[in-house]
């Protein structure tokens, strides 16, 4: 995370209300300022049914949403640099262009938009699939700020991708005082599965896959000697096994892509399918 803030975007919604909670969370442990963000599509009030009828109406709406933002941000942190923003323009579109100049972008799962009945709303799909940096992605309406000591979940398939999620988790284990589950799941894909092609046992594929991690993790010993990391080998379809982890855990860290990606793609069906499964935040590194 290179650059100095963090953005959330906020639409009054539980989840929303939650996320912010989660940013200021991230800002303040990493002395960054929080950046909030509205936006209103222009085209909204075509929509009809009386909702959005008086654009001043609207915005007055915007501001008094930033407003309560700032006021739970700084209810949880008093000394943390909030600034806002009222976009008139797409959730989606104001999100991905901020993630330009952002070191983590934070929003729910799902929002007030007309799109949002399903587990991942379309704004968080698209701001997962285009976004420029690191997105956490806040699923449930009852989240708190992770606990100091909690537990950080990655998940690791040995992609570029996912090696540089486990270093991002280690990274925010230590930033708790807590301690770092690697879960790897295999699939059986036939006789000729090559990921056992080195492997004449299971045993020797888990410690295989025990080495890789201890590699990735090896040059974060020195600043983060007393982070505790687990590796967790299991036969399981990898979203459920990440989503059953997710269970008591603070945090699930995934990279945007894994082993099984297509070129093109900016972000694995993994990622997309454990937003709407997993019972803590998913941070999807980049």
């Amino acid at each position: 995370m290179s650059q100095s803030r963090v953005v959330v975007g906020v639409d009054g919604s539980p989840l929303s209300k939650a996320a912010v909670v989660q940013a200021a969370h991230f800002a303040s442990t990493r002395g960054m300022t929080l950046h909030v963000l509205h936006a209103f599509a222009p085209d909204l009030p075509m929509l009809g049914f009386g909702v959005l009828s008086d654009r001043e109406a609207v915005t007055t709406h915007g501001r008094q949403l930033l407003e309560n933002a700032v006021a739970r941000a700084h209810a949880a942190h008093p000394g943390l640099t909030v600034t806002t923003a009222l976009h008139d323009g797409y959730a989606s579109q104001s999100l991905i262009a901020s993630s330009h100049t952002a070191a983590l972008v934070v929003l729910g799962s799902t929002g007030h938009g007309v799109l949002s009945l399903t587990s991942m709303g379309a704004v968080a799909m698209q701001v997962l699939t285009h976004a420029h940096c690191p997105v956490l992605v806040v699923g449930h309406p009852r989240t708190s700020a992770p606990e100091p000591g909690s537990r950080v979940v990655a998940g690791v398939d040995g992609s570029p991708s996912s090696l540089e999620a486990l270093r991002t988790a280690v990274r925010e284990a230590s930033i708790l005082r807590g301690s770092v589950e690697v879960v790897h799941a295999w699939q059986a894909r036939g006789a000729s599965d090559p990921t056992l092609a080195n492997a004449s046992s299971w045993e020797e594929y888990v410690a295989g896959v025990e080495s890789l991690v201890e590699e990735a993790v090896a040059e974060l010993r020195p600043e983060h000697a007393d982070t505790a990391v687990e590796v967790r080998v299991v036969r399981d379809e990898p979203v459920h096994a990440l989503a059953a982890s997710s269970a008591d855990a603070s945090l699930v860290v995934v990279g945007a892509r894994g082993s099984g990606g297509f070129d093109g793609l900016h972000v694995g069906s993994t990622a997309l399918r454990l937003v709407g499964r997993s019972e803590c935040p998913v941070l999807v590194s980049r």
